[in-house]
């Protein structure tokens, strides 16, 4: 479809004209977030934050129509040739009685993400805030990712990006790191109703995001909406599923601002698994033999609030934001990585508290110069208990055993981690072509922990008092360069790793371990370059980074519950390869269609593989050589008026082991050279399709129908070439529907949705074979509404 199209464009010579301009207030100053339109057309844009828009238009007599909260309405009619491109220079007149509801069909913000150099992709949140979706969910719609859940509401959550996965994809909010949130605030709690958009970077960054990102990045960009509002929902469903989600906003004359985010999420986990039931009379479980079994241990509820005050907009900071982060979850263990490890009484908690600080200003001191400045705080408390001396199978069942602890030595541990973090962004514009930036971050991990266990049983001593502790620092600069005509964009950069560890190593063996406290630290340097051409309707993209990942704190010091983490893990590298092309085409006045496609190759050294352990159930990770990877990700969208929208996407990667040797001290060839990488999905993606009935029983009502087909190729959990291919485990190949209905009224103020997910109720396994859950159904209602007085200017 993306072929035919291109050619089409071609044929037809691309006739699309071009509208630049720009949107002022009687004082000349820069209006942004105006909404621009053509009327009659599904076209339109957001000014921003200077301002400026443009738009790709059919050639013909259009009108163009202009509307700001707070300004009068603004059109004017315009007579465009093909190929012409015209600027304007608007100025918008106040107006205190202009405070209706402004409705935008295409998102600039989105559309500005778009257009970087970078492989970058940019979904719009809003569409599904009337869905039972979290963050995680929204990301499994993007080409190339892949959410992997270890089970059900609050389960473990791994991301898979063009074949990375896990801590080599880092996750911003607002531009923040959110390492150090805690598990409260992993992808699969937060609502997607915290979110506006979703910015996907795969596998080249750009520096403002000053992360070890060899993968790529995704950045959660909340609401932010000067005029106030009011957003709550609720939602309830299979298995006892109660999720809730508040967020408000207040923004005054002054530019004095508050902005509270909250959301819950609390399920028993009690679905069926099909299984294998050990036999605790003989201590063996029976092969072949299936049973359907309840899950009895998986309780798990989490709450947190972000909280915001400051003032926007001001002479002396565009943005000034401080803020609290609070986070409690509660969780227990029903198994260990695999579900041949079964508890009954196992269970965690955990708590964070972090603080926040928030500085932008444009034109700091002199015209060009732009500065941001976040740092943050943040304390997790975290307790583990495991003390009953017992040992379950799925049945529910159990025998005493003589030794504390199902799994491994008993605990009562308790971990505190303290983290911070501060980034410092400095941007020049030398001219409207050229700039410069450099920014800088640095982050500080430490953790200290108490095993009261310890105290209350003289059969299990205290650990040795080792420190956990790590340093990282990562300076990147940049030069941008723009075309005259704005066609051509490139960016080059270069990276500085700095990085020093102090954590326990094993010198012993997993029976007999003995932990020693070990020191390291170094310095290494990545670089790359992106660049981009825009033609009217085509965008082609190129980008490279040699790039480095630093090791994690859970792969570092584990997290005291299943993985085991060690200190001398070094860091990976990547040469990352994209290729590019973006599609976007107006074939009436009616109807869009767009089409992306990337190519991606990945050569990584000492890349970390999570390697889990078949006795007890637990994880750690190891560098493990060198692996490549090729592979390409494509999606396709079209839409109608706002009636109706169909799309979907596919990504197939090729991941294999190109370390030749067994082991390092070997030269002994390994069985597994050239095997693909296990337990990583390589062919996969969705479809989706929405129709809108609007006015239906009454005006500003609107019925929406929406169906998602998803599909994930077979993958084999170990090393192909290793045991026999008949028995070995392997994730089966997956087709599931999910559906979704909601009917808005009075244009959303109230909307209530129905969902069932997995309709066809497939069997559904993910990371290292674990079953999720099946069809269940949910049912969400949500208040939403904006103030119409003018306390905004």
């Amino acid at each position: 479809m993306f072929l035919s199209c291109l050619q089409a464009f071609t044929q037809s010579g691309g006739k699309n004209a071009v509208i630049r301009g720009v949107v002022k207030n009687a004082n000349g100053e820069p209006v942004e977030y105006a909404a621009i339109s053509i009327k009659n057309t599904p076209l339109g844009t957001q000014s921003n934050a200077e301002g400026k828009f443009f738009l790709h238009v059919l050639p013909g007599t259009q009108t163009f129509h202009i509307q700001s909260l707070g300004y009068a309405p603004y059109e004017k009619q315009v007579e465009l040739k093909p190929h012409e491109r015209i600027g304007l220079e608007i100025q918008l007149k106040y107006s205190p009685h202009n405070l209706d509801e402004v409705v935008v069909e295409a998102k600039s913000q989105v559309q500005m993400v778009k257009e970087t150099p970078f492989n970058v992709v940019a979904l719009d949140a809003k569409a599904f805030y009337n869905t039972t979706s979290d963050v995680g969910k929204l990301l499994d719609k993007v080409s190339g990712i892949k959410i992997r859940e270890t089970g059900g509401v609050g389960s473990n959550l791994n991301i898979s990006l063009n074949g990375f996965t896990g801590n080599n994809v880092k996750v911003f909010m607002d531009g923040v790191p959110m390492h150090g949130f805690g598990s409260a605030f992993q992808l699969n709690n937060i609502p997607v109703g915290l979110a506006d958009r979703i910015e996907v970077y795969k596998g080249v960054v750009p520096i403002e995001f000053g992360s070890d990102a060899m993968g790529g990045v995704i950045n959660i960009v909340t609401n932010q909406s000067r005029r106030p509002y009011l957003d709550f929902s609720a939602s309830y469903g299979s298995f006892n599923t109660l999720k809730t989600n508040l967020n408000l906003g207040y923004t005054a004359k002054s530019g004095f601002t508050v902005q509270i985010n909250a959301y819950q999420n609390s399920s028993d986990n009690d679905y069926e698994v099909k299984t294998e039931v050990k036999n605790l009379q003989i201590g063996m479980t029976p092969l072949g033999e299936y049973h359907w079994v309840k899950r009895f241990n998986d309780a798990y509820h989490n709450e947190a609030v972000v909280g915001k005050i400051g003032f926007v907009k001001t002479k002396w900071a565009d943005r000034f934001l401080v803020g609290a982060t609070l986070g409690h979850e509660y969780a227990e263990v029903q198994q260990g990585y695999r579900m041949t490890t079964v508890f009954g009484e196992k269970k965690k908690t955990a708590s964070s508290n972090l603080y926040s600080l928030n500085y932008e200003k444009r034109n700091l001191l002199f015209k060009g110069l732009n500065v941001k400045l976040n740092a943050n705080y943040n304390i997790s408390n975290n307790h583990n208990t495991d003390t009953i001396n017992r040992s379950y199978n799925w049945f529910g069942e159990y025998v005493t055993k003589n030794a504390k602890g199902e799994y491994g030595s008993p605990t009562l541990s308790s971990f505190k981690n303290r983290n911070q973090s501060v980034t410092v962004n400095i941007g020049y514009q030398i001219t409207r072509q050229h700039s410069l930036m450099l920014n800088d971050v640095y982050t500080a991990y430490k953790r200290s922990n108490n095993n009261a266990m310890a105290i209350v049983d003289p059969d299990n001593p205290p650990e040795p008092d080792i420190e956990r502790r790590s340093k990282k620092n990562t300076l990147g600069l940049s030069y941008r360069y723009m075309s005259p005509n704005e066609r051509w964009k490139a960016n080059i950069f270069g990276k500085q790793y700095n990085m020093d560890v102090t954590g326990p190593v094993n010198t012993g063996d997993a029976s007999h371990p003995n932990y020693v406290e070990v020191n390291s630290d170094y310095s290494i340097t990545g670089y790359g370059v992106a660049t981009t051409y825009n033609f009217e309707n085509l965008q082609l993209k190129a980008s490279f980074e040699k790039a480095y990942r630093l090791p994690s704190d859970n792969e570092l010091f584990g997290d005291e519950v299943l993985e085991s983490g060690s200190a001398n893990i070094k860091a990976e590298e990547s040469y990352n390869y994209n290729l590019g092309a973006t599609f976007n085409r107006n074939l009436s006045v009616n109807s869009v269609l767009s089409a992306d496609v990337s190519l991606f190759y990945r050569d990584t050294r000492d890349f970390i593989r999570r390697v889990v352990d078949a006795r007890e159930g637990g994880v750690t990770s190891e560098n493990w050589g060198q692996v490549k990877n090729i592979g390409i990700d494509a999606e396709v969208h079209y839409y109608y008026k706002n009636k109706f929208a169909i799309g979907g996407n596919v990504t197939y990667q090729d991941m294999r082991n190109y370390e030749q040797y067994s082991r390092s001290n070997s030269r002994q060839l390994s069985v597994t050279y050239k095997d693909r990488m296990p337990n990583i999905p390589y062919f996969f993606g969705n479809a989706d399709a929405t129709y809108y009935f609007h006015n239906l029983w009454g005006k500003g009502n609107t019925l929406s129908l929406s169906y998602t087909f998803n599909f994930m190729y077979q993958i084999y959990v170990n090393w192909p070439s290793l045991g026999n291919k008949d028995t070995k485990d392997q994730i089966p190949t997956q087709l599931w529907n999910d559906f979704n209905v909601t009917y808005a009224i009075l244009n959303g103020i109230y909307n209530i949705s129905f969902e069932v997910m997995d309709i066809n109720n497939e069997l559904l396994y993910d990371i290292f074979y674990n079953q999720k859950p099946g069809r269940r159904f949910s049912v969400k209602f949500r208040y939403f509404i904006t103030s119409k007085k003018k306390n905004y200017y």
